[in-house]
């Protein structure tokens, strides 16, 4: 008796070990150092239930099929307040071998009993999963922290919410969904399978009014309970992590929250915490946000706030509960804290009801700039600028690796915008006009020389950014600004005096460097002027001047002549020498250079040029045919002019004189600065195409004809006024290419019969129509029209007709001695075959009609009176092509005879 009694203590025992209990869980991981992660478990199970975990399997997911099996023990319980439910934490480490995606797992029997959408819910595994990614590209990963407990109870008719308070130490990017739990099933690799059978809790209660979702930006949970009926129902959330790798957005890693929702009958209301929006922090100031909640019932409410800011960074946020519906959140973060990614901070409002405390939350993003470097200045050096800075504040507060890994960016704009960022405007934004220019590594490194695209005659302006090695970055420097003083000549002219392709000549003049200090370069002084074709570099020495020991006295304009000025630019700058020692170079000058574009009756001109000083207007100049010189026709403020109203093809020509100035006050060269481009001529020609008609087509598959129909481009396009032909495309089928077909004449002929003769078998296909307008010569002379591009493509297709009849009578009266098919249309061939009672084939034909005249095409005599079978294979033709239809019925023979030899 004793021994019966023990079995069935023992089996007693081993059900309750298996008894229902788990509630929520999930797993989280940080990285210790190579390819060793720490990881725990946190499952939250009944506090009642004799069953209870001291140990948990662990799959660490690192073979290709099941895993590696590990257990790790329980380190700590913690009650929960007021509920049947305690925190079970087991934690535990591994090494993996190396690169790759793992699959963590726990699972554990079992669920709780009678979880509504979870069909037979107690024979179903508690089992959560994580997925760590270990990618060389992206950099070891740290799973996110659930830093709100997975314990929630609702109300009927009442709004529920919750939220994880995911915090991840990377500031990767958070993306939050619902998925299916899993349950004990397994897949063909051992891992646990969705639960079959599952519901969210909104589709298991079938009511139209529950709403049920999540904020896939901050995580939060939100069903609106409104129908029967109450009990425990099971979410699982999907936590993602985000991560930038070379300009993408990659993922690397997951975590699953797996919970339970007990819901209620009782009268409670939810508070309401009020709304407080989104904000920057600048590091080492102070951000303070005021917390309110209100609470329907008059219920007292408890204020609580999670995130990474109150426990998880080294400069921590305090929030206080005022225990007045009210709380203080403050934060004053440093260097630390600074990431491209905001920090979320969910604030949670619980009443203390008689019946279900019930909650809200409400998650503010928050992102920490670090502060903009300080001091900045910038000297001009020659033709170049030296720009300083202090090192940005948070340079004391990294990691020598971080210190290397961020930069400063340098920006640049000519003239001065007066940037002032927003609250929340990091970096310089492209509607100031700066540009980035250049960066500098490692945040030690304070200093830059600019020399590219800086000149004498422009005020420079700068601002520097420092970015850190995620991305982030900080408020922009204020501007600071320099001019380059006149301490080398300056170039003033490059202007064209006579076109030619052999004995071109440009004056080319500059001013002398009237800041020079000529204490340290006393003289005698002299020029060294170089050229260059086109706009490349000017280092070919045309002139050297004589010595003069009077800086102002020196020769500073130069003719060059004996060169091609009538399809080629020229660049020129010149060299100042003290002695024998180099002062500098000018900023090298082209000459203008006219291109021409011809038109239908317009030619457009554009005007190159590459110059220090800044041309702001241009005088057109135009020689009409006819005239011996040229005339004034317009100023304009762009490099580009159109001239309109021309004869076509009728040579015109043109030369452009600029009008520019270097806008440095008192610097000292002519003003204004006077160059002309080369002389260019062209004609005007219609290059220009008709705007393509617009089609229509009415198909009638009775007459076999299609009515195509189409506009005229002179009167629907405001651009086209010569249209005078057409021309007709098509294509058989789609996959064809259009074809010409035919050319109409005249505008005003915007219709076509297709197939009008009637010896087409096909309207089926794709048509298009283009409009030609009036003969006129082309570059080269030759007399063409324009051809506009196509019109819409419209396809239709056929309707095939095809049919054949059930008797007939071969027996020579000249009536129905045929067995002809019925007329059809659209039909290519047929393979048309006929079988007696005993299957044997008596006839075949590829002809579609038919036209079989009863006798056996082995004995060519007569068949017999009776019944016989046929079958057809239709080729019809179709938009897609030939498409096969399969026809068979029956054929009655009567009165026979064989037919009448001639």
């Amino acid at each position: 008796m004793r021994k019966l009694v023990s079995l069935l203590i023992f089996a007693f025992i081993s059900m309750a070990a298996l008894a229902t209990h788990n509630r929520a869980g999930e797993i989280t991981y940080t990285h210790i150092s190579g390819f060793t992660y720490e990881v725990v478990i946190t499952t939250c199970t009944k506090s009642s239930v004799i069953a209870d975990r001291q140990w948990l399997n662990i799959n660490w997911g690192d073979l290709p099929t099941g895993g590696t099996l590990d257990s790790l023990e329980r380190e700590s319980i913690s009650p929960v307040p007021d509920a049947d439910a305690q925190i079970n934490i087991y934690r535990g480490t591994h090494t993996y071998s190396g690169p790759g995606q793992y699959l963590i797992q726990m699972a554990d029997p079992n669920r709780n009993e009678g979880v509504h959408n979870i069909p037979n819910s107690v024979e179903e595994e508690f089992c959560v999963q994580t997925l760590l990614i270990i990618n060389p590209q992206a950099g070891h990963n740290n799973s996110v922290q659930l830093l709100n407990p997975a314990k929630e109870e609702a109300c009927l008719a009442r709004v529920w919410q919750h939220n994880p308070g995911a915090y991840d130490p990377d500031g990767d990017i958070l993306t939050y969904s619902l998925i299916t739990p899993l349950g004990r099933d397994l897949d063909e690799d051992g891992w646990n399978d969705p639960v079959p059978g599952y519901e969210l809790p909104d589709d298991y209660t079938e009511s139209p009014d529950d709403i049920f979702f999540i904020d896939p930006n901050d995580g939060t949970v939100t069903w609106d309970v409104t129908s029967w009926p109450p009990g425990e129902y099971n979410i699982a959330i999907l936590i993602e992590e985000w991560r930038e790798v070379a300009g993408q957005l990659v993922k690397v890693g997951h975590v699953i929250r797996d919970m339970q929702i007990l819901v209620e009958q009782c009268p409670n209301n939810p508070p309401i915490i009020e709304e407080v929006l989104d904000t920057c922090v600048e590091a080492f100031t102070n951000l303070t946000l005021q917390i309110a909640a209100s609470d329907i019932d008059g219920d007292p409410i408890d204020l609580e706030a999670f995130g990474g800011p109150l426990t998880e960074v080294e400069n921590q946020a305090f929030f206080t509960d005022n225990n007045d519906d009210t709380g203080v959140f403050s934060w004053t973060p440093e260097c630390e804290e600074v990431r491209l990614n905001p920090y979320q901070v969910t604030f949670k409002a619980t009443d203390f009801s008689t019946t279900v405390d019930l909650s809200d939350f409400m998650t503010v993003n928050i992102t920490v700039v670090a502060p903009a470097v300080e001091n900045p200045t910038v000297e001009p050096d020659g033709n170049s600028f030296v720009l300083n800075w202090d090192p940005n504040i948070c340079i004391d507060h990294l990691t020598d690796l971080q210190v290397s890994q961020s930069v400063y960016k340098i920006y640049r704009r000519q003239g001065s915008y007066g940037f002032e960022p927003d609250f929340c405007e990091t970096g310089v934004p492209d509607y100031t006009g700066f540009e980035l220019i250049d960066t500098v590594e490692g945040l030690e490194n304070t200093n830059y020389i600019d020399t590219e695209g800086v000149f004498f005659g422009g005020e420079f302006c700068y601002m520097i950014v420092t970015c850190f090695p995620d991305g982030a970055e900080s408020y922009a420097s204020e501007e600071f600004c320099a001019s380059i003083i006149k301490e080398v000549p300056v170039m003033t002219n490059a202007d064209v005096n006579v076109t030619d392709a052999t004995n071109g000549e440009i004056y080319v003049a500059w001013s002398p460097a009237t800041q020079l200090d000529q204490e340290n370069f006393p003289g005698p002084y002299y020029y060294e002027l170089l050229h260059g074709e086109g706009y490349g570099g000017a280092n070919d020495v045309i002139f050297t001047s004589t010595p003069n020991a009077n800086l102002f006295n020196e020769d500073t304009t130069f003719v060059h002549t004996g060169i091609d000025t009538e399809t080629t630019a020229h660049t020129y700058r010149v060299n100042l020498f003290s002695g024998e020692d180099f002062v500098g170079s000018a900023f090298q000058a082209s000459s203008l250079y006219l291109e021409l574009e011809s038109g239908d009756e317009t030619i457009t001109l554009f005007v190159n040029d590459l110059t220090p000083w800044t041309n702001t207007q241009y005088e057109i100049y135009r020689l009409d045919p006819g005239e011996t010189d040229f005339a004034l026709i317009a100023t304009v403020d762009e490099p580009i002019y159109e001239d309109i109203g021309l004869p076509n093809n009728v040579e015109i020509c043109y030369y452009v004189q600029s009008i520019g100035a270097y806008t440095v006050p008192e610097s000292g060269t002519i003003d204004p600065i006077l160059n002309k481009s080369q002389e260019a001529c062209g004609f005007a020609v219609d290059l220009t195409p008709p705007c393509p008609p617009e089609l229509s087509i009415e198909p009638d598959c009775e007459l076999e004809q299609a009515f195509l129909t189409w506009t005229n481009p002179n009167e629907s396009c405001e651009l086209t006024d010569d249209t005078e032909l057409y021309n007709l495309y098509y294509a058989p089928t789609t996959d064809q290419d259009l074809e010409f077909v035919v050319t109409l004449t005249g505008a005003e002929l915007t219709e076509y019969i297709w197939n009008e003769e009637g010896d087409l078998n096909s309207i089926a296909g794709c048509y298009a129509v283009t409009a030609l307008d009036s003969l006129t010569p082309d570059l080269n002379g030759d007399i063409r029209r324009n051809e506009s591009e196509f019109s819409n493509v419209v396809c239709i297709d056929n309707c095939p007709l095809y049919f054949l009849p059930n008797v007939f009578s071969p027996n020579n009266d000249g009536s129905n001695d045929v067995f002809t098919a019925f007329p059809f249309k659209f039909v290519e061939s047929v393979e048309f075959f006929v079988f007696n009672r005993w299957g044997i084939q008596v006839f075949e034909t590829r002809d579609p009609l038919v036209s079989w005249d009863g006798t056996d095409q082995e004995t060519g005599e007569i068949c017999a009176d009776g019944t016989y079978y046929y079958t057809a294979r239709v080729n019809t033709i179709r938009l897609e092509g030939i498409v096969v239809e399969e026809l068979s019925g029956t054929i009655t023979l009567l009165d026979g005879l064989n037919p009448v030899k001639e």
